[in-house]
């Protein structure tokens, strides 16, 4: 395949975009910082219960695209999304939506661990008191032992629940934001890099954690290594030049792409 005829190719996004059950939907969309474009076109269905990977040479449009699925972007002037982009057939940039009550049903992990400089106990509690989740403190207690539980934190910090957070590991404290987006019972997880700072066994739990976390959890995560792309999703989406190239089960992404720049982006010829 010529140069030119990639070039023809990209504008249409080859495999299977689309599910029959369909967690979040995204039709036609296209996102600007002023006046340049960083998102061209795309479309997608994110399935319930899935792990879907996000791939691609750095400044893709992977972390904006994201971004754009709980409204992120919003906190950014010159940003502006169009297109259509729906959760369970609700469209999340509908006036009537508020994206406080939004990031509570789509909640975010980003690469850095950013934990609040309070204790583990008042971390997790965050959210919880925030939208009036717990009626006492016996139910906020059972929300954060849970969360905690949930993101295979608890037995490391339960003797150190009121100590400060920034005091645990970096995986630790990854984990730690892990439970605190889950406390507030997210439908979603968008994961940002969550692992692209941490060592490799502190990867090797979060990755076991987001296999578990499937169950409950519709999750997409951005990650640069294809190798964790591997081992943790069951779908990948590969982006080029801020288009989706091309989607399809993960196994048939790394062993059998479609497209000559899904094919490139995986041997190494370039990214």
């Amino acid at each position: 395949m010529t140069t030119t005829n990639i070039e023809q190719k990209v504008n249409e996004t080859w495999g299977k975009p689309f599910v029959d059950n369909a967690k979040i939907s995204i039709r036609n969309m296209d996102v600007f910082y002023a006046d340049k474009q960083a998102v061209f076109d795309v479309n997608l269905d994110i399935a319930k219960h899935e792990v879907i990977a996000l791939i691609g040479p750095s400044g893709c449009g992977k972390s904006t695209f994201l971004r754009c699925l709980n409204r992120m972007n919003d906190t950014i002037p010159i940003c502006r999304v169009a297109g259509d982009i729906s959760l369970d057939g609700e469209n999340i940039y509908d006036t009537n939506m508020d994206p406080v009550l939004l990031r509570a049903r789509v909640g975010m992990v980003f690469q850095k661990p950013n934990p609040f400089p309070k204790s583990v106990y008042e971390n997790v509690a965050y959210g919880p008191r925030l939208h009036g989740l717990a009626l006492n403190r016996a139910e906020l207690d059972d929300i954060v032992v849970t969360s905690l539980k949930k993101a295979g934190l608890y037995n490391e910090v339960k003797d150190r629940l009121h100590s400060i957070a920034t005091g645990l590991s970096g995986g630790q404290q990854q984990r730690l934001c892990i439970a605190r987006t889950i406390a507030i019972s997210p439908e979603v997880i968008l994961m940002d890099e969550p692992a692209s700072a941490l060592d490799p066994i502190a990867t090797a739990i979060i990755e076991e954690l987001i296999d578990e976390l499937r169950k409950n959890y519709t999750i997409a995560i951005v990650t640069h290594s294809m190798q964790q792309a591997a081992r943790v999703s069951q779908r990948t989406a590969y982006f080029h030049l801020g288009r989706i190239i091309e989607v399809g089960e993960t196994s048939q992404i790394f062993t059998n792409p479609q497209h000559e720049l899904t094919e490139n982006y995986i041997t190494g010829r370039f990214g």
